[in-house]
């Protein structure tokens, strides 16, 4: 069965990655919830997409130049009152649930890597008692390939541009994910075919989509059978996946 991640907890039902999205997803039959981490000038390590507060926030300049408490005092937009959550409070939210935890490490400003991110999430996530509930994702193969250097993970997936997957190719792509010891490639959907999904499987590798977001998406990507997508409209993919059971039945 094709799996499906609400996306940044659902974006374009409920503000990103704010905690309106996610006590919305754990009432959704999805497999995981998407989120993204930054950490801040004091080591801890907050959920949020950007690497600047700009975009989602009503703060300004970039995420790990602020303390928690510092960002703690700001709101997401488009909600009344949330702010940005800590890991901590999201693996709170998800905790009573049976969705897996689909983190993404970010980079910084300029898509340089937090020194040292790697590590620290695997060590929060074991703390917490979720490593093994737990998939770590990264558009950055080096950064999620230390993740996976730190402890035995359940998956890790290389999250490929279609500029990069263009660029080396699908062969450079398999070999790549391969020789760094991925198990797990995530493909922009429309750049996910048969004939690119079969090579990818031939080499052993596992196979998901990201942006899947609209009708046209979902299909295909079911249509495929993909391991799993992520989606910012879970409610389509859930209502399209159920549909083909009934038919299926």
């Amino acid at each position: 069965m094709t799996e499906i991640a609400s996306h940044r907890g659902g974006a374009l039902l409920w503000p990103e990655n704010s905690r309106t999205a996610f006590e919305n997803t754990i009432r959704l039959p999805v497999e995981q919830v998407e989120f993204d981490i930054h950490p801040t000038a004091d080591g801890r390590l907050v959920v949020i997409h950007d690497a600047t507060l700009d975009r989602t926030t009503d703060g300004t300049g970039p995420v790990h130049a602020h303390t928690h408490a510092e960002l703690a005092r700001l709101t997401l937009k488009g909600t009344q009152a949330d702010r940005i959550l800590l890991l901590d409070e999201v693996i709170d939210i998800f905790l009573p649930t049976a969705i897996k935890l689909r983190v993404e490490l970010k980079a910084g400003p300029g898509r340089v890597p937090y020194p040292g991110l790697p590590a620290q999430l695997v060590r929060t996530l074991a703390a917490r008692g979720v490593l093994e509930r737990s998939i770590l994702t990264s558009f950055q193969i080096e950064t999620v390939a230390a993740a996976a250097a730190q402890a035995p993970l359940p998956l890790h997936v290389f999250l490929a541009t279609p500029e990069f997957q263009t660029d080396i190719g699908l062969a450079g792509l398999a070999e790549l994910a391969l020789s760094r010891g991925v198990p797990m490639l995530g493909i922009r959907w429309n750049m996910l075919d048969r004939p690119t999904l079969d090579v990818l499987r031939g080499r052993g590798l596992r196979v998901g989509s990201w942006a899947t977001n609209d009708a046209e998406a979902i299909d295909r990507m079911l249509d495929l059978g993909v391991d799993v997508f992520t989606s910012d409209r879970p409610d389509l993919a859930l209502r399209a996946r159920a549909e083909r059971r009934l038919t299926a039945g």
